[in-house]
């Protein structure tokens, strides 16, 4: 099974202070940091400036290349388009941006506040990412005692973010070697074929499901994706490592506490 599972090599990811973290502390600390992102009221542009700092603030620590960060900010086009609506449908008063165009100025706040929270935790999810292998954030997680199937869930899922990347790749390169005449035409060509690509990765994770299902041991034998392993294969978070880890969220806290009682 852990060829079907597959995993991110450790030489794959970045060398860093963060590395050495087991991967517990850090998807702990990485979501009690985002629910303190989360609960930030967007009428607060200086407590998410707070926020900003210390996430780059990680990044930095964590050897994060920019060109990394930049690329990730993509997923934040839906939201995009959500605080654009928020901007220009949001209900009165409204403040003129240009000559006979004004938007609403409860909806900019809104839309400042979703874009805020967004690009944070991209940056938050992205850091964690780029230090951690899938099979250490699956270890992290059986250690933290969550269910064996969402485990195998979390392993399925990257497995095929993988594939599927793997797959445009290939694409994109096939459609390179035919000539295409320019970067446009490469990509049109790529994404005609994401619609089959969508198909084979969904079938292909249905007959991946249905043999974990087939060798699964029973409720009590765990994520199969460690099975190689073993869940105890690396040594178990130490009380520094969770202080170290918990800045980041204690800081979040404090701006919001701060908000709170100000």
């Amino acid at each position: 099974m852990s060829s079907a599972h597959g995993s991110q090599p450790a030489g794959d990811r970045l060398e860093s202070p963060l590395t050495r973290l087991a991967p517990e502390v850090k998807v702990v600390a990485l979501v009690a940091f985002l629910m303190a992102v989360a609960l930030t009221p967007p009428q607060w542009p200086w407590a998410f400036a707070v926020h900003a700092t210390v996430v780059l603030t990680v990044a930095v620590v964590a050897l994060v290349p920019l060109r990394t960060l930049g690329t990730r900010v993509v997923f934040e086009i839906p939201v995009l388009a959500l605080a654009v609506t928020y901007a220009i449908f949001g209900r009165p008063p409204r403040v003129e941006v240009l000559a006979g165009f004004t938007l609403s100025r409860p909806g900019l706040t809104v839309a400042f506040g979703v874009l805020s929270k967004a690009t944070i935790g991209v940056v938050a999810v992205s850091v964690v990412a780029a230090s951690t292998t899938t099979t250490e954030l699956v270890r992290g997680l059986a250690r933290l005692r969550v269910p064996a199937w969402f485990c195998d869930l979390v392993a399925l899922s990257a497995r095929q973010v993988e594939v599927l990347r793997a797959e445009a790749a290939r694409v994109r390169l096939a459609a390179e070697l035919r000539g295409s005449p320019g970067r446009a035409d490469t990509w049109r060509a790529v994404s005609r074929s994401l619609g089959t690509l969508f198909v084979q990765g969904a079938a292909r994770a249905e007959r991946l499901a249905t043999s974990v299902a087939v060798r699964s041991a029973g409720p009590g034998s765990g994520p199969l994706v460690l099975a190689p392993v073993g869940v105890g294969s690396s040594p178990g978070a130490t009380g520094r490592q969770w202080v170290w880890a918990a800045v980041p969220a204690t800081l979040a806290t404090v701006v919001l506490l701060v908000g709170v009682f100000a």
